[in-house]
Formats: structure tokens, sequence, C-alpha cells
């Protein structure tokens, strides 16, 4: 069977358990308002996407899953300047994906965020199923 044949039957059998809400007719908007998440939660799920909509943030998120990395090392890994190396940790450090440790003149980074990492993991493993 193909990953499309696959993909198909499976967004089938998806369709075969969902219950249907309407508004014209059989209504579970109660349910389903109280299966929502909270504001704060959606905020926090937001932020997170947001952070992973850059590919160079992505590949520094990737590089930070095992290791601290300072910001000139960073750059050398991805090939870029130091200055947009340091734009972008502002921008992971502002959705609080990852925080910093001085060590004398040099920070090292690392991802603070678990939900993240997961993300991350579940998004590499999706695309290595394709």
């Amino acid at each position: 069977m193909s990953l499309d044949t696959a993909s198909l039957k499976s967004s089938r059998e998806d369709k075969d358990r969902l219950t249907r809400s309407c508004c014209e007719g059989v209504s579970y908007i109660d349910t389903i308002n109280q299966s929502l998440p909270s504001d704060d939660k959606v905020a926090k799920i937001t932020s997170i996407c947001k952070a992973l909509s850059d590919p160079v943030r992505v590949k520094m998120l990737f590089a930070l899953q095992d290791y601290e990395i300072c910001v000139g090392e960073m750059s050398n890994l991805l090939g870029i300047s130091q200055s947009h190396v340091s734009h972008q940790f502002r921008i992971l450090r502002r959705y609080k994906i990852v925080d910093y440790t001085k060590d004398k003149k040099m920070s090292f980074y690392r991802i603070v965020n678990d939900d993240a990492k997961q993300m991350l993991a579940i998004a590499d493993k999706k695309i290595k199923e394709e």
C-alpha cells in the first residue's frame, strides 16, 4: 500500500469516527467549547508555532537539542552572520523557547521549552515517515 493510499484510508477512518455538529441540526457546541484549550494555553501554542515558523530558527533549535551553543559557534555552523544569529536568539528568547548562561564573555544558549522540543521531534518523525 502506497503512502498516499494509506493516508486516504486513515482520512476515511477519521471521518467515520467523527461526530457531526451543525448549527441547523444536532449541535454539540457546548461539549466542543468545553474541550477548547484556555486562552493562555492557545497563546503558548501560538508562540511555539511562531518560533518554529522560520527555517533558520528551526535549524538552530535542532542544533540545540543536545548542546549549549554560543552565538559564534552557531554562526559558524549555519554560515550566517553573528548579528543574524543573535537576532534569531532574541526572538526565541522572547517566545521563551531558549535561554542562555553567561560564561565569562560568552553566552551559551540552550532549549528550555520541552514542548517546543517535542514539536520538533514530532515534525521530524512525520517527515521521515513520508
